[in-house]
């Protein structure tokens, strides 16, 4: 495949993940300016709750269809959905008791990232961006709307409905299936999800740690300078999404993954110089935050070359990837209870940008022993 034919395949993949992450940023952004910083955290709180529960219930399935649907693989592809209409159920039941339009947000979140990687495995990098694009431009309205009707509860079932437009593909494929075949890739299953949840998980189960520790106020400043880390996210999520089904293909692209982490070190330049001059003014409530957004803004480089070597491993089916949830979220939760009482604010973004690095370091040496394997 030419660099030209990759490179616009390649942004199919970047409109779609520029469009959610930039609409999804300025949702966030406006309800930020909007709310005080206590009332914003407790909505973040709200939407981490309904976030794990979605990433348990999926528990990996949608990077594995992206796989399966690569490799074309039907049999396994049907039953992964099969598996996913049940753990999914199960997480709604469950979550329904504490909160119930949390719930519907949850089985949305669900769909929309199933919906995802179902595109992605049939590589319809044009549809994959559409969905992405309907999903996002109704996340950014319909919550806003909702909002000056039902205030908070507005924002979280806004956010279900445009998630479950988003995911409209996936429901032509839902069917149940006898799930005897997943036995045989149930550690590659398990290990994808492991994955995911080292890449998902800690954004969310930090606000659950933060607030009982720090409080509301505490957490709100941090979710809004995380939110601008998750919208300098957009090139290693890109870079991920695409590399994924390429590698899966056996295609490699050394320059683009070089590209990308030359950009990434460009947007922590901007961030450094830029953040200081733009946060007082659009947003003053929020200038305590501005040296930890700064050094929060630092993990972009990391999570950019994790992203490389993290598509890598799961193109390659590997069965020990699962380990980076551990490394991840293992790192990250004690951090965040240390250098959060040490540093405030800047010790979080430490927190952050530790266990950053310390994930790609795991996948870096993961994928050298794995080539180290393969040459013996």
């Amino acid at each position: 495949m030419g660099i030209a034919n990759s490179l616009k395949e390649f942004s199919f993949v970047g409109i779609g993940r520029i469009v959610t992450v930039t609409l999804q940023a300025l949702f966030y952004l406006f309800f930020a300016a909007l709310l005080d910083p206590s009332t914003y955290g407790e909505l973040n709180l709200i939407l981490a709750l309904a976030g794990t529960f979605s990433i348990m219930s999926l528990f990996g399935l949608h990077l594995s269809l992206q796989v399966y649907r690569v490799k074309n693989i039907t049999l396994i592809s049907d039953q992964i959905i099969t598996l996913f209409l049940i753990s999914t159920s199960a997480a709604a039941i469950i979550l329904l008791a504490f909160d119930p339009v949390s719930a519907v947000l949850c089985v949305g979140m669900s769909f929309f990232a199933m919906t995802q990687g179902h595109l992605l495995g049939l590589k319809k990098y044009k549809k994959f961006m559409l969905y992405s694009v309907i999903k996002s431009g109704t996340f950014f309205i319909i919550p806003i709307a909702l909002y000056f009707i039902f205030e908070i509860p507005g924002i979280v079932f806004g956010m279900a409905i445009s998630n479950f437009l988003g995911g409209i593909p996936i429901f032509r494929e839902l069917k149940i299936k006898s799930l005897s075949g997943l036995k045989n890739y149930s550690r590659v299953i398990i290990h994808n999800f492991g994955l995911a949840s080292g890449a998902l998980l800690p954004s969310l189960l930090d606000k659950l740690l933060i607030v009982p520790l720090y409080g509301f106020l505490i957490v709100g400043i941090y979710q809004f300078n995380f939110q601008v880390f998750v919208a300098l996210g957009v090139l290693p999520g890109v870079l991920y999404g695409y590399l994924l089904s390429e590698e899966a293909s056996g295609i490699g692209h050394r320059i683009l993954s070089s590209l990308a982490i030359i950009a990434s070190i460009i947007l922590v330049i901007i961030v450094f110089f830029l953040a200081p001059i733009l946060v007082p003014i659009f947003y003053p409530k929020y200038v305590d935050g501005i040296e930890s957004l700064q050094v929060i803004a630092i993990a972009i480089i990391p999570q950019t070359v994790g992203a490389i070597y993290g598509s890598k491993l799961l193109a390659k089916e590997s069965t020990k990837i699962g380990y980076s949830a551990i490394v991840q979220i293992g790192s990250l939760l004690p951090l965040i209870a240390l250098l959060g009482d040490l540093y405030g604010l800047v010790g979080l973004a430490l927190a952050v940008l530790i266990s950053q690095a310390a994930n790609t370091l795991f996948l870096y040496l993961l994928y050298r022993t794995s080539l180290q394997a393969k040459t013996v």
